[in-house]
């Protein structure tokens, strides 16, 4: 009787927990779904996909493990540096990681929420604000690229002092220097820098521009596909954008 009653508590153990494996593997469906909207391409910017030769993801890296203390402390990260060196990977490779943790993070651009608050009406205006505001993980991409129109900088100062006053960590992907930060003109706008610099550590991005050099590699394979004379081999990029940290992927 006794075994009879063993098999049968081991079998519900067993029971509950497939059960709650199911669960959060349709909660981490449900979170990378969320987490980048139309973006399809970043659900596979992962760590695993670094080819292992840049700094700077390893500080990416060293954030999803201290997450419990970023959060503790909201603390974020400011990547800033020329275009195409890795900065939209490193923080796609930093939201995966902590999807595949069960975080609700959010990604994307002040454009893109400037365009969907645009055709939004009242209601529908505040449950968006309310999701940007609330994720346990804001990611805001190219950063400083949106229209400075009134409208567009009410909107953007609404949201990034919303998310300030959360205590809610923040990251945020710029081709901005901190120059460009300390030494923005305008007042409303310096406004909303100073609150993402006082939460968000800045860390560089430099080197190899990686979506030029991507670009070369098609040229050069079309020419092969096509004929060498396709493209003309002086039109093909070098790439480089000055240092010497490269990235795997661009951003």
């Amino acid at each position: 009787m006794s075994r009879g009653w063993e098999e049968e508590e081991r079998q519900i153990i067993e029971m509950t927990r497939q059960i709650q494996e199911e669960q959060r593997k349709q909660t981490r469906t449900r979170y990378r779904k969320n987490a980048f909207g139309a973006s399809f391409a970043l659900h596979q910017y992962t760590f695993d996909r670094d080819s292992g030769q840049v700094s700077q993801l390893n500080y990416a890296r060293r954030y999803v493990e201290h997450w419990a203390d970023m959060v503790q402390h909201n603390q974020g990260l400011l990547l800033w540096g020329p275009t195409g060196t890795g900065k939209t990977f490193a923080a796609a490779c930093i939201a995966n990681a902590l999807v595949d943790q069960l975080v609700e993070v959010y990604m994307t651009t002040l454009g893109e929420v400037l365009l969907k608050l645009f055709g939004m009406s009242g209601e529908e205006r505040i449950t968006y604000f309310d999701r940007l505001v609330e994720c346990q993980l804001l990611i805001l991409d190219d950063f400083g690229m949106e229209r400075r129109t009134s409208y567009a900088q009410e909107q953007v100062y609404e949201l990034v002092n919303r998310r300030y006053l959360s205590g809610k960590p923040l990251i945020v992907t710029t081709n901005l220097t901190p120059e460009d930060f300390h030494q923005e003109p305008d007042l409303a706008r310096r406004r909303i820098n100073d609150r993402v610099w006082e939460r968000c550590t800045p860390i560089r991005f430099d080197g190899a521009n990686l979506r030029q050099e991507r670009a070369a590699d098609n040229l050069r394979w079309m020419r092969t596909m096509l004929g060498e004379e396709t493209v003309p081999e002086q039109s093909i990029p070098s790439g480089r954008t000055g240092g010497d940290a490269g990235e795997a992927y661009a951003g």
